[in-house]
């Protein structure tokens, strides 16, 4: 608790703004090294191990305590986003490629750091730290190899955009793929054959009907640009998974619906099962930090993508996903953080260490 002085609100959101817009104009979707080594320099007074992630460059882990403060710094490309490494300020929103996944949160996270080391010159920073790279692509070693170094962390912080709701649960995933073959026809007499395209949506269609829930096309492709029927058409879905739902239930149901479609070839991709982390040390420890930050109840939510929180159940660590930040626009044209979102970031973040330190 500060007693010597009371955080500038605006030097916060000064301080914030100026961290992010360095930190987006890094590009972090390929080479994560520029960003690694910044952090390095920038938080110089913390003692960080560099730990090798083959491939992908390495990992920065603190350790201070069993609690543990996770984020990621990588983004996922431009894709589409212009000037996505030029941070743009418009009525109090920053824009910019990781703004809110997660650059605005590892921003925050500085800033309080920064904060804390002032205010208690004398203490260490009371978690441990860990900087971890690859979340946004389908490996994910970045947290697969850190569970290498964590032995004794017991809680994990995941700092993720969650609207600002404490989530102790993670939904599950179901990735999959369709490829229908047909033959191919003339295109002015398309009625002599099925179309493997509109075959591909009707399958989409019985499975959702089945699992009663939609399916997300996340890619799609078939048909050429001649005047023929499509001979192939490929898909790649994704279902969510629900509390106490099973893959290998849900995987058969599919498979049963598909023996009436001999022309469709599918296959997992990836899955894992809806996650629920229990309400313990961290979690009220965190929602006790953000009621004295912030002077009101956290709401507490379901997580709906994928986190580097399925990597640290493995190990049995009691997880929360939290940060200020609207995921829905993440990954898109719109990414962005409001001046408002980063001050309460680092308003609960600094609680939360003051909490921990005494």
């Amino acid at each position: 608790m500060i007693t010597k002085k009371e955080i500038s609100t605006d030097k916060i959101v000064e301080k914030a703004v100026k961290e992010l817009k360095t930190l987006i104009s890094i590009p972090s979707h390929r080479d994560f090294l520029p960003i690694l080594k910044y952090l390095e320099e920038r938080l110089s007074y913390i003692s960080f191990k560099r730990q090798e992630v083959p491939g992908k460059g390495y990992n920065l882990i603190y350790k201070g305590s069993d609690i543990l403060i996770n984020t990621h710094v990588d983004t996922v490309p431009p894709m589409g986003m212009k000037e996505p490494f030029e941070p743009k300020e418009i009525d109090g929103k920053i824009y910019g490629r990781g703004a809110a996944d997660t650059k605005g949160l590892i921003a925050s996270l500085i800033v309080t750091l920064d904060l804390f080391k002032e205010t208690f010159p004398d203490r260490e920073i009371p978690v441990s730290l860990a900087f971890t790279v690859d979340e946004e692509q389908n490996t994910a070693l970045g947290s697969e190899y850190l569970l290498k170094e964590i032995e004794g962390i017991k809680y994990a912080l995941v700092l993720e955009p969650t609207y600002g709701k404490l989530c102790n649960k993670q939904m599950g995933t179901f990735e999959f793929s369709l490829s229908i073959t047909g033959n191919s026809f003339h295109a002015s007499e398309f009625e002599k054959g099925e179309n493997t395209i509109k075959k591909g949506f009707e399958i989409i269609s019985k499975i959702e009907n089945k699992l009663k829930r939609p399916v997300n096309i996340l890619h799609f492709k078939g048909g050429w640009n001649f005047y023929a029927t499509p001979k192939n058409a490929h898909i790649l879905g994704e279902i969510k998974l629900f509390e106490n739902e099973e893959i290998t239930g849900v995987e058969k149901k599919i498979q049963n619906l598909l023996k009436d479609y001999p022309e469709a070839t599918y296959q997992l991709e990836d899955a894992e099962n809806f996650l629920v982390f229990k309400k313990g040390k961290l979690f009220k420890t965190l929602e006790k930090a953000y009621k004295e930050a912030l002077q009101e109840k956290p709401q507490e939510g379901i997580m709906p993508s994928w986190t580097d929180a399925a990597n640290f159940a493995k190990k049995g660590i009691e997880c929360v996903i939290f940060g200020f930040g609207k995921l829905c626009d993440c990954h898109t044209e719109r990414e962005h953080i409001t001046k408002e979102e980063l001050e309460k970031n680092v308003k609960i973040f600094y609680k939360l260490l003051s909490i921990l330190s005494h």
